[in-house]
C-alpha cells in the first residue's frame, strides 16, 4: 500500500470526522497526529537509512494539500513538523530521526521573537556553563505549543555579533513554558501560542550545524519547505470551499419548494463558482511550477516560492469569501464548513511566516537589497 493510500484512509476515518470538533472546541488534533505517525506520514521526509518514507518537498505538499482539504489546523500542525524536520534531517541527531520516522515525535519551529518584524531577529545570546546552555527568548506563533516532542529553536549566537544559531530544544527541557490556554480566531486547534524561555537549558550538543549558520539554516531549509507547504495548505482549503460551495448551490435545500430551481441556474452564482476554480487553478500551476523548480534546484526557485505563497495565501482568502457568498446562510452550517475554512484562511497568513514578510522578501529580491537586512535577521 502506497502512502497516498494510508493518508487517504487516516483523513477519511481519522482526520474528517474529527475536524468539527477540533476546530469548536480548539482541540489539538492528537488522534489524527497519532494516526499520521502510525501511517508513516511523519516520517514520510525521513531519509530511509533511519526508517523514514525517503521522500521529498513535491510528496510533502501532496500530503498537505489533502489533509488541508479536511482539517486546516491538523494541516497547520503537519506543515510546521515537515519544515522542523527537513531542519532535523540535515542536522540533527540520528536517534531523533529514527523517533520521527517511527512516528514517535512530532517537531515546530520556533524562530519568531515576541514583538519582532523579523523572521528570524538574532534574539538574546545563549550562555553556557559546565556543557549545559541557557536560551532566553519568546518565540510567538509556535505551532503545536506544549504538544510537540521538540521545537526547532534560535538564538543569538555566542559573542552576540548579530548572527543566529539553531537549536533542537525538547519539550522537557527545564524552564520552557508555554500557556495553558490557546485560542484564536481560525485554525483552533492548531495550538499556536508564544512559548518563553526564561531560560531554557539545553546541552551544547543540541546546536544544529554551526554557530551562527541560522541565517543559513532558514533561508535554505525552513523558507523553502515553510514556502511551499504553506501554498499546499492553502490549495487544499481552496478546492474543500469549492467542492462544499458546488455541492451547496446544486444540491437539494429543505428550504427550496418543489417550483424553485437550485441557485446553480442563476449566472451570477455560476460566474462565482467559475472565478474560484479560476483562482484554485492558477495557484496549483504556480505551486507545481515553483515545486519542480525547487526540486530541481533551478536558479530562480526561491523567487517562485516567494510568489506562489502569498498569491495562494490571498487566493484562498477570496475564494473563501466567494464561498460565503454563494452559499448564503447556509455558509454557516457547521456540517458545510464553509465558515470554518473562511476563519482558517484569514488566519493562515499571519503565522510565524506572514504574507507581509513574504512580499517583502520578494520585493527586496525585485530591488537587490539583502534580505539579512532586517528580515531574516538584524545586521
Amino acid at each position: 500500500m502506497s502512502y497516498s493510500d494510508d493518508l487517504a484512509r487516516v483523513i477519511r476515518t481519522v482526520i474528517e470526522p474529527a475536524a468539527r470538533h477540533v476546530d469548536d472546541h480548539a482541540t489539538f488534533p492528537r488522534a489524527a497526529v497519532t494516526a499520521l505517525g502510525r501511517a508513516g506520514i511523519l516520517g514520510l521526509t525521513v531519509p530511509a537509512r533511519y526508517g523514514g518514507g525517503g521522500k521529498g518537498l513535491a510528496e510533502a505538499v501532496h500530503v498537505l494539500e489533502q489533509v488541508g482539504r479536511a482539517c486546516g489546523s491538523t494541516a497547520a500542525v503537519l506543515q510546521a513538523h515537515f519544515a522542523a524536520t527537513a531542519v532535523l534531517t540535515e542536522y540533527g541527531a540520528p536517534t531523533v530521526l529514527e523517533d520521527i520516522a517511527a512516528g514517535r515525535h512530532l517537531a515546530t519551529p520556533a524562530l519568531s521573537e515576541f514583538g519582532e518584524q523579523q523572521l528570524l531577529a538574532p534574539g538574546r545570546p545563549p550562555s553556557t556553563h559546565g556543557g549545559v546552555v541557557d536560551l532566553h527568548a519568546r518565540k510567538s506563533w509556535v505551532i503545536a505549543a506544549g504538544e510537540a516532542d521538540s521545537y526547532v529553536w534560535s538564538s543569538g549566537a555566542f559573542g552576540g555579533n548579530g548572527s543566529s544559531t539553531v537549536w533542537m530544544v525538547p519539550a522537557e527541557a527545564p524552564g520552557l513554558c508555554v500557556p495553558d490556554t490557546r485560542d484564536g480566531v481560525g485554525l483552533r486547534g492548531s495550538s499556536s501560542a508564544t512559548v518563553t524561555a526564561d531560560p531554557a537549558q539545553v546541552p551544547s550538543s543540541a546546536m544544529l550545524g554551526a554557530d551562527g549558520a541560522g541565517t543559513d539554516i532558514v533561508q535554505a531549509t525552513v523558507l523553502p519547505w515553510s514556502l511551499a507547504l504553506n501554498a499546499a495548505m492553502a490549495l487544499g482549503s481552496m478546492e474543500a470551499v469549492i467542492r462544499r460551495s458546488v455541492e451547496c448551490v446544486t444540491g437539494p435545500q429543505p428550504s427550496w419548494t418543489r417550483w424553485q430551481t437550485s441557485p446553480a441556474h442563476q449566472i451570477e452564482v455560476r460566474a462565482d463558482v467559475a472565478r474560484m476554480k479560476a483562482k484554485a487553478r492558477v495557484v496549483r500551476v504556480a505551486l507545481n511550477d515553483a515545486v519542480q523548480a525547487a526540486v530541481w534546484r533551478d536558479e530562480d526557485f526561491s523567487v517562485r516560492l516567494l510568489e506562489t505563497m502569498p498569491t495562494a495565501a490571498d487566493a484562498a482568502v477570496q475564494v473563501a469569501e466567494l464561498g460565503m457568498k454563494v452559499c448564503g446562510q447556509s455558509a454557516f452550517r457547521k456540517d458545510i464548513g464553509i465558515e470554518r475554512r473562511f476563519r482558517d484562511a484569514h488566519t493562515a497568513g499571519y503565522g510565524h511566516l506572514t504574507t507581509d514578510t513574504v512580499l517583502d522578501l520578494l520585493g527586496r529580491t525585485a530591488c537587490g537589497i539583502p534580505w539579512q537586512d532586517g528580515v531574516l535577521e538584524a545586521g
